[in-house]
């Protein structure tokens, strides 16, 4: 299953863009130090998918409230639908996943294109 960035609950500015290049066909992206997007969802397996570039900058991400790891969305080469982080639970359960924009000092910018998950 595909959740987009509108079934998201969002904090700070995004700006929403359309293509066809990214999943879903829409993205959000924001440079905003501490803007999030927080999806929930049953299921036992989440990957959050990204947009790529050289400006591209850093995210935390946290499950169930809790941080796991910040993310680094830079790559030399613009890249499309990339899963840039994936987790896997033993069962289906309810998960909340949270993205929060670092605000990386010269390429703040984090460009998401949503969240696939398994049930």
């Amino acid at each position: 299953m595909i959740l987009q960035e509108t079934s998201a609950t969002g904090s700070g500015s995004w700006t929403a863009r359309s293509s066809t290049s990214y999943l879903g066909g829409k993205s959000y992206s924001s440079g905003s130090k501490g803007a999030s997007l927080t999806w929930t969802f049953t299921g036992r397996s989440a990957s959050w998918v990204v947009s790529r570039a050289s400006t591209s900058g850093q995210a935390y991400v946290y499950v169930d409230g809790v941080k796991v790891g910040t993310v680094d969305l830079k790559s030399s080469t613009t890249l499309y639908r990339q899963a840039i982080w994936t987790k896997t639970w033993s069962a289906g359960a309810k998960h909340t996943v949270k993205i929060v924009v670092v605000g990386t000092s010269g390429r703040p910018t984090v460009t998401t294109d949503g969240l696939v998950y398994l049930k």
